[in-house]
């Protein structure tokens, strides 16, 4: 008879488990921003390289320039 009354209550509590709460909507997580991040670091790194290098061969370029001017007497 225990039996009966222990999967009874069981059953009871699932159901009631199951009917949840009101329906509310719920609130999107803010995601935040990988460069706010710890891998913040790491992620803006080839852009700093590349703006870097950029900078080295547009200088490069110029002191080619000048030496060309330079050689051709211009």
């Amino acid at each position: 008879m225990r039996i009966y009354v222990t999967i009874g209550a069981a059953a009871a509590m699932l159901a009631l488990a199951g009917c949840g709460g009101p329906d509310e909507p719920k609130k999107e997580r803010e995601v935040m921003k990988v460069e706010d991040s710890a891998f913040g670091p790491l992620v803006t790194t080839p852009e700093k390289v590349e703006d870097r290098t950029n900078a080295a061969v547009d200088l490069h370029r110029e002191n080619l320039e000048k030496r060309l001017e330079e050689d051709e007497g211009t």
